[in-house]
């Protein structure tokens, strides 16, 4: 493992979540939602990363399946030399101590008048 691969601590490789669509009187699947399809990324010790995306895009869907509170449908999701898609919950909680999700609320913190550039800057 080379020095830049050390340094890794989050590592997700073509995460899919897909929720069932349920039809009828005995709620049979009809076709699937793909709310997350192939996303991958990691995360290197002392950056942060945020996702940034119109609503519905996935970007809530994907921090839930980090923190393991959806079980991915497929890839993997590696935190710490940990496959998150394969602990069990006992041993999720305290992965979970470690990773935090800020929600952010664009009516509080976007102002229309400046430009999506300036205000990150």
């Amino acid at each position: 493992m080379n020095q830049s691969q050390d340094n890794v601590i989050l590592d997700v490789s073509d995460l899919k979540m897909y929720f069932p669509v349920l039809r009828g009187l005995l709620r049979r699947k009809v076709a699937d939602v793909k709310a997350v399809d192939g996303v991958s990324f990691q995360l290197k010790r002392g950056e942060t990363l945020g996702l940034v995306g119109e609503s519905g895009c996935g970007k809530t869907t994907i921090g839930r399946c980090v923190l393991g509170l959806y079980r991915a449908t497929g890839g993997k999701i590696m935190f710490l030399g940990d496959d998150v898609t394969a602990l069990p919950e006992k041993k999720m909680r305290r992965v979970r101590k470690n990773i935090a999700l800020i929600f952010q609320d664009p009516y509080s913190s976007l102002d229309p008048r400046q430009s999506a550039g300036s205000i990150v800057g």
